[in-house]
């Protein structure tokens, strides 16, 4: 029952349109929505707080204020998947080590992730993977993969639903940005979000090794643009003064750096905190200036999907949960 994340070693998707088998029910033949009208609370987005893919659309909900129902999954997962509520000694014992975790019951009554996978599709196969958006007028799945949700929710759920943040445009219109935009969202998937994984998933210790200084190598192009753009523009993005969804992307990357990715994967050479200031400066402006985006900030329950899920520890051992780093707290200010 891995999500992507995890699964296939925790290699991670290869690319954006990363749910291969997926429910998915979210554009007619012509373009729009054959099923799922925007309406006020007729969704339920399911997420998980460590996975940056349901994070996606997770976070323009919140930007945006949207009257979708956020349902978290427990942080950590056991031999049945993502749940609400624990049923086994297994999912007990990881409730029991991290009791202030940050989850829901799910408002349907189930206490599996798969169970509406399953009620969406009987012969569903593939991976029980978050996001996953619900429509509980017609009960079943609306799209589990994370890139289509975001645009669903930017090009037709926002002009209808937006309580706030209506003037943003994180995907931008303009045909020259939008083509640049389009292909700068793809390296960040590439070498930022999805790297991570395939760190992990290689045994060769040279591959990992080369793969590291690769991921270096791309967050120091990542400053050195940041930098470039501040001559012009103080306290911009990656794209210049506007936020744009690529912002969102490498922020809730950058976010798990600090916090998983440094000692999961292996990248303890450098962090974002002692060794890239402009990136960081760029998570906290982000994090303290674009409305909604705090309050999906949980450090530890981010922690808890690398260090608490089962596949990712050994021999149902080392299941302790780190404490969130003084420094990471005090650096971003929450």
């Amino acid at each position: 029952m891995d999500c992507l994340c995890c699964a296939d070693g925790g290699a991670g998707p290869n690319s954006d349109t990363e749910f291969l088998g997926s429910v998915c029910n979210l554009m007619g033949p012509d373009g729009v929505p054959a099923r799922f009208p925007p309406e006020p609370d007729r969704y339920i987005l399911y997420v998980v707080a460590g996975c940056p893919f349901a994070s996606r659309p997770w976070a323009l909900q919140a930007i945006y204020g949207l009257p979708i129902r956020v349902v978290k999954l427990y942080p950590a997962s056991y031999e049945d998947g993502w749940f609400f509520e624990p049923r086994s000694e297994g999912e007990r014992e990881l409730v029991y080590n991290f009791p202030s975790a940050k989850f829901d019951k799910d408002p349907l009554g189930h206490h599996h992730l798969k169970e509406l996978y399953v009620k969406a599709n009987p012969h569903f196969e593939g991976a029980v993977s978050v996001p996953l958006l619900w429509d509980t007028k017609t009960g079943t799945a609306v799209s589990n993969s994370s890139l289509g949700l975001a645009k669903m929710i930017e090009d037709q759920i926002k002009p209808v639903l937006a309580t706030r943040n209506q003037d943003l445009e994180l995907f931008p219109t303009d045909e020259n940005e939008k083509e640049e935009h389009i292909e700068f969202c793809k390296w960040i998937h590439k070498n930022i979000t999805a790297a991570v994984y395939n760190m992990n998933a290689t045994k060769d210790g040279f591959k990992h090794d080369e793969m590291v200084e690769e991921y270096y190598d791309a967050l120091k192009q990542l400053e050195d643009r940041l930098k470039a753009r501040d001559a012009d523009h103080p306290n911009s993005f990656l794209f210049g003064p506007k936020l744009r969804f690529c912002d969102v992307m490498l922020w809730i990357s950058l976010l798990r750096l600090d916090l998983a990715y440094q000692f999961r994967f292996g990248l303890g050479k450098y962090n974002i905190r002692e060794d890239y200031p402009r990136l960081q400066k760029y998570i906290c402006y982000i994090t303290s200036n674009v409305e909604g985006l705090k309050e999906i900030v949980l450090p530890r329950d981010i922690m808890a999907l690398y260090f608490m899920t089962l596949k990712w520890t050994k021999d149902g051992n080392g299941r302790s949960l780190p404490m969130v780093p003084n420094s990471w707290e005090a650096k971003l200010e929450i």
